[in-house]
């Protein structure tokens, strides 16, 4: 992968996996593609692979595949479930309106994970405590211990001006979630499923941004995930993006 970079995909683009075979499906056809790593929505696998993470881990391996982390709200998974499964990460998302308790229950998740060798990263997320650079400064302040993951979408969404992102946490970043932003509304007005869209299909210019990451020293994995489908099936969406960010880092 150019530049240094390591390309993975989200699981999310396929929704609820209703079956051990249907993850296994998917993570061969991540491997034809030849993406590196798996990034894990953990609430939309099937049961087995929740209750047995050493089976995920498994699957992965077969398959040549990293399993670069999983979304956690928090509570869910829990940390020796990645252990287990191999994770890297938690991108975490916290729904906690309160933020002062917020900042509390996520410094306190960190110190529990601390010990793991799981990487805990906010992920900046729009209408949460963090979905913004003010938001996210605060508790990376607070937080020494705890990472970023920095979604594309969700940053544009809440006029987040990624190059300021790099100068002030290039050492903090340990996954970049690629998607794009399907047209510029409010913040209340963005719904995941309709505007998050496939890289090229909406309004960042993707090439500008990795040429920064570039510069900025970032080596970590690109993740990309797809939430609004539109017509197509997950698997078609997903070749198409992995070959555009492909051939935005070969055009770098």
């Amino acid at each position: 992968m150019g530049k240094g970079f390591r390309l993975a995909v989200g699981t999310i683009a396929w929704g609820f996996l209703r079956s051990v075979e249907d993850f296994r499906r998917v993570a061969r056809f991540l491997a034809e593609v030849g993406v590196e790593g798996v990034g894990i929505e953990y609430r939309l696998l099937p049961r087995e692979l929740r209750r047995r993470p050493e089976a995920l881990a498994r699957i992965l391996g077969e398959a040549g595949l990293e399993n670069i982390g999983s979304y956690s709200n928090l509570k869910e998974p829990s940390i020796e479930w990645g252990v287990g499964s191999g994770a890297k990460i938690y991108w975490v998302v916290s729904r906690e309106r309160d933020c002062a308790k917020a900042d509390m229950v996520l410094e306190e998740y960190v110190l529990r994970a601390r010990s793991s060798g799981i990487t805990v990263a906010l992920h900046n997320h729009l209408r949460t405590c963090y979905d913004d650079l003010e938001d996210l400064s605060r508790i990376l302040a607070k937080t020494r211990d705890l990472a970023l993951c920095l979604d594309t979408a969700h940053a544009i969404a809440a006029n987040i001006d990624l190059e300021e992102v790099l100068k002030l946490y290039r050492d903090r970043i340990a996954l970049v979630h690629l998607k794009d932003l399907r047209a510029r509304v409010s913040k209340s007005s963005v719904r995941f499923k309709r505007d998050f869209v496939n890289v090229g299909e909406g309004i960042i210019d993707f090439k500008s941004f990795l040429r920064m990451l570039d510069l900025y020293g970032y080596r970590g994995y690109l993740m990309l995930e797809i939430e609004a489908l539109g017509s197509m099936d997950p698997y078609s969406a997903v070749r198409l993006g992995v070959e555009r960010v492909r051939k935005v880092l070969e055009d770098l």
